[in-house]
């Protein structure tokens, strides 16, 4: 949402608007308005429900096929002022009957009625009840509307220039024109060769404020607050204040996380580096390489293993780096690869929460009883690791592919059922209807998973939290770049989404590591696809998209969710750490470290640089001891470094102190064990104390 943009955009639109006495002589304008949405009918290119949910919301009345051809014969009947912006780019044969001059559509017009219009051309296609449409080309507007409606170049993606009539009119936000037209009318913007992007045919004789508006003319989300200038014009709507506390409140920086791949040296096999005709490590599925465990050209070794833990432990690293709240992990189904590599990431990356991505939604439309069986599955397994992300006190569900009223209606059903059975979730869909028959009911939030842009954010009712995203490039192998990875256009992205941070509730990363789309953020660098063996192509990206991130968020005050982040002094029982996979309750009030790299911790929160001290109560058993044989030794780690090292020489519970400097911020402790015989040997932990020396 863009309230302060907005507000200093309405301001210079009404500034724009002092000569209006001299075009329009009348008082302010009583609008009959409209906008027109029926599911039944085709759209091409006018994407999701927003604007239709912002009209309803701002009183505007939507109307469905049939609806819309009475509302038009009503107007024409009573002759009052009238606007109808259409939210769906194809006309239905309601009103456009026929290609001709004598459809409802343009009598309306003739008699006054006033047409908004984005996305694609106007009346290109006709749109029919059963979904399908017809296509009219060019010759629709030509007949229908009386003027040629795209006789520009088409694609060139130019940046539009809002003219002098385009700013009085309220226009604010330019975009990329792909629809043109040359000539004509009243022109509200142009491309960068001088074509028409925006515009307005008048149809009564003197008339300068109603007629047929067109302007965005490319797919996507044209801004809200410029289609109720346009469309209220010659009034100046007040901007529409939609943010919520939430979204003011809370800044959750989080990325989506991808654990799909496989490496034969640690599971094996090729898991997702490999591909028809790629045969790794001399080909992968990527136009990059990832730098683990460093710079250096190794790929035998960097196409890495999500389930390997020291691969784990360098993103976790890495994602504390760049200041990552949340990873949002790529999730098809119990079982799959990716269910099992999570169960590690979640218990081995203690820096950032986490929560699925629940994928099978865009390719399956899986029923309700699917839908709640997966959920109850992830948080009977995974809620328990005390790691799993929590908002408002509900389990965290993002989901993709998630648009239309069909898949509202069956999460609708989901959530209920899984409240009822204890499963409280919050749900933060990908283009998610946030219409009032289906916000906050079933969806919490929205966003928009759309890498192809270095930023976008979505912009809904006060009762969804909304969420902004960054990406900083899209070059999918086999395939030209969609848009080309810069470290300045991410740069700036960052500081978009973050000075805008009050309104949206998330701040996306896309991605951490979705390296088959080049759309990654982690360590690595630029390939040469040299089809007989992959080289480098000396672009050494390194941590520089991971500190960007870092860089932008250092003003954001870190998302500190219930029973995580916890502010130092603390006292940390062994049931409040994150325990990695093989530790094991040993008592109600403590838990066993079986073997060497095998760690519990936890994320705290120390408010001012100077010297932590740690009180661990540990205990050491040891089972088919050799004849000789050494206690074992305790291992404690701040984020990822061992800073403390000492015997564990007591089958009875010690208090065990470590001392170590730390910076102000957030910082990951952890207690490891180190075996110095050949026996078999575990650490029981029964709590850690944590207090703070300010320097």
């Amino acid at each position: 949402m863009r309230f302060r943009v907005l507000a200093a955009c309405a301001v210079g639109a009404l500034s724009g608007m002092m000569n209006l006495t001299l075009l329009y002589a009348g008082s302010e304008v009583d609008w009959q308005r409209a906008a027109y949405w029926d599911e039944r009918y085709p759209t091409c290119w006018t994407a999701g429900t927003a604007i239709r949910s912002i009209l309803e919301y701002d009183g505007y009345r939507i109307l469905d096929a049939d609806q819309l051809k009475t509302w038009m014969n009503a107007r024409m009947g009573d002759g009052a002022d009238s606007v109808v912006v259409f939210c769906q780019d194809i006309a239905p044969d309601t009103v456009v009957e026929t290609m001709s001059s004598h459809c409802t559509l343009r009598q309306y017009l003739d008699a006054g009625g006033k047409v908004v219009w984005y996305a694609d051309i106007p009346l290109f296609y006709q749109g029919h009840r059963d979904g399908s449409r017809t296509a009219w080309g060019g010759d629709g507007a030509i007949t229908v509307l009386g003027f040629d409606a795209c006789g520009g170049p088409w694609d060139r993606n130019g940046q539009v220039t809002l003219t002098s009539d385009g700013r009085a009119w309220g226009l604010s936000t330019p975009w990329q024109s792909v629809r043109p037209r040359s000539g004509g009318g009243r022109v509200l913007a142009r491309d960068p060769a001088g074509y028409a992007a925006a515009w307005v045919e008048h149809y009564v004789p003197g008339d300068d404020y109603r007629g047929f508006v067109r302007f965005f003319d490319q797919p996507g989300v044209p801004d809200f607050q410029d289609i109720r200038r346009i469309a209220e014009y010659p009034n100046t709507p007040a901007p529409l204040e939609l943010d919520n506390e939430a979204e003011q409140e809370d800044d959750i920086v989080a990325a989506f996380f991808y654990p799909w791949y496989g490496n034969p040296n640690a599971g094996g096999r090729w898991v997702h580096w490999d591909d028809a005709g790629i045969h790794p490590p001399l080909t992968w599925t990527s136009n990059y390489l990832p730098d683990y465990p460093q710079s250096a050209w190794n790929p035998g070794v960097q196409l890495y293993d999500s389930a390997d833990p020291q691969v784990l432990r360098w993103q976790d690293r890495a994602m504390a780096r760049a200041s990552i709240d949340l990873a949002i992990s790529s999730w098809w189904g119990v079982g799959t690869y990716e269910d099992q590599a999570l169960g590690r990431a979640i218990r081995t990356c203690k820096s950032v929460q986490w929560c699925i991505y629940y994928e099978e939604e865009a390719y399956g439309d899986p029923p309700v009883t699917k839908i709640c069986a997966d959920i109850k599955s992830v948080l009977d397994r995974f809620g328990p690791t005390r790691n799993y992300a929590k908002i408002d006190g509900k389990w965290l569900v993002f989901i993709y592919g998630a648009g239309g009223g069909e898949t509202a209606e069956r999460w609708r059903q989901a959530k209920a059922i899984l409240a009822a059975d204890g499963y409280p979730v919050y749900l933060n869909a990908d283009g998610g209807d946030t219409s009032s028959a289906h916000a906050p009911d079933p969806w919490d939030a929205v966003h928009g998973y759309s890498p192809v842009v270095h930023y976008g954010f979505t912009d809904t009712l006060p009762s969804i939290d909304d969420s902004a995203w960054v990406s900083p490039g899209f070059w999918k192998i086999g395939d030209s770049p969609v848009l080309l990875r810069s470290l300045d256009a991410f740069k700036a992205a960052c500081t978009e989404a973050v000075s805008h941070r009050r309104e949206s509730r998330f701040i996306l990363i896309e991605t951490w590591n979705e390296w088959h789309e080049g759309t990654q953020i982690e360590s690595g660098q630029e390939i040469d696809p040299d089809p007989t063996a992959y080289r480098s192509a000396g672009y050494d990206y390194r941590d520089d998209f991971i500190d960007a991130v870092a860089l932008a968020t250092k003003p954001i005050v870190r998302w500190s969710p219930v029973g995580s982040r916890l502010r130092v002094p603390v006292l940390l029982g062994a049931n409040d750490l994150i325990w990695e996979p093989e530790v094991v309750a040993e008592s109600a009030s403590e838990c066993r470290i079986p073997a060497e790299d095998v760690r519990i911790g936890k994320q705290v929160l120390v408010p001012a640089s100077g010297t932590l001290t740690l009180y661990i109560r540990a205990r050491a058993r040891g089972d088919d001891l050799p004849r000789t044989w050494e206690w074992p030794a305790i291992l404690i780690y701040v984020d990822d470094k061992m800073v403390a090292r000492g015997k564990v020489p007591s089958p009875s519970t010690l208090l065990l102190k470590a001392t170590t400097e730390a910076n102000k911020g957030l910082h990951t402790l952890e207690i490891g064990m180190d075996v110095l015989d050949a026996g078999v040997w575990s650490l029981i932990v029964n709590s850690l104390d944590v207090r703070l020396t300010v320097r």
